[in-house]
């Protein structure tokens, strides 16, 4: 009984010395977290922004895809929108700015967070994987499925399906949002 009593303290000890540890962790690193995770937001605003300038971040609740958007002006003229979108990938949750034009329709893409598989569903992250969706949304529908690609645009997904999957469902939701809520 008491050898019980003995191993199940230092078992307590021990993990209460990794808690603080953890804790301690966790706070110094925290901040430098959220700095680079805010520099990776403005890199990417910049990236789909254009020549436009994007507005403060109007949040949206009640959406499982549109998070938040961001007007575009140039002087005083409304360009369009930024809107974050969650996708829903193979490797879980892919995080997406989307600039749209006020019809909906896709001017740029960055894709942000996500799991997906190296040398599958990343690349995804490449410009030039997302250039298959530029251009629609507006009056051409955003493709949803391999035959509504190209050959090579179809090709270039192989091995991938979840991810384009995905990756096309929330374009079109955020295409959906954009006539619906934002649009004139």
């Amino acid at each position: 009984m008491n050898d019980m009593i003995r191993v199940g303290g230092k078992l307590a000890l021990i993990c209460a010395v990794a808690a603080i540890a953890l804790g301690l962790v966790n706070a110094v690193t925290a901040p430098a977290i959220a700095r680079v995770k805010a520099a990776q937001l403005a890199a990417a605003l910049d990236a789909v922004r254009g020549t436009s300038q994007a507005g403060a971040e109007i949040e949206v609740s009640g959406d499982e895809v549109v998070r938040g958007y961001y007007p575009l002006s140039s002087g005083a003229k409304a360009q369009g929108y930024i809107l974050k979108l969650t996708a829903i990938g193979y490797g879980g949750d892919m995080e997406l700015l989307v600039s749209y034009d006020s019809t909906g329709e896709i001017r740029l893409i960055a894709l942000m967070d996500n799991l997906e598989t190296p040398g599958l569903g990343k690349e995804a992250e490449k410009p030039e994987y997302m250039e298959k969706f530029l251009g629609t949304g507006g009056d051409t529908d955003v493709p949803l499925s391999k035959q509504q690609l190209t050959q090579p645009q179809a090709d270039s997904i192989s091995g991938a399906s979840i991810t384009f999957m995905g990756l096309a469902q929330a374009l079109h939701q955020g295409a959906g949002y954009v006539k619906e809520h934002l649009g004139h």
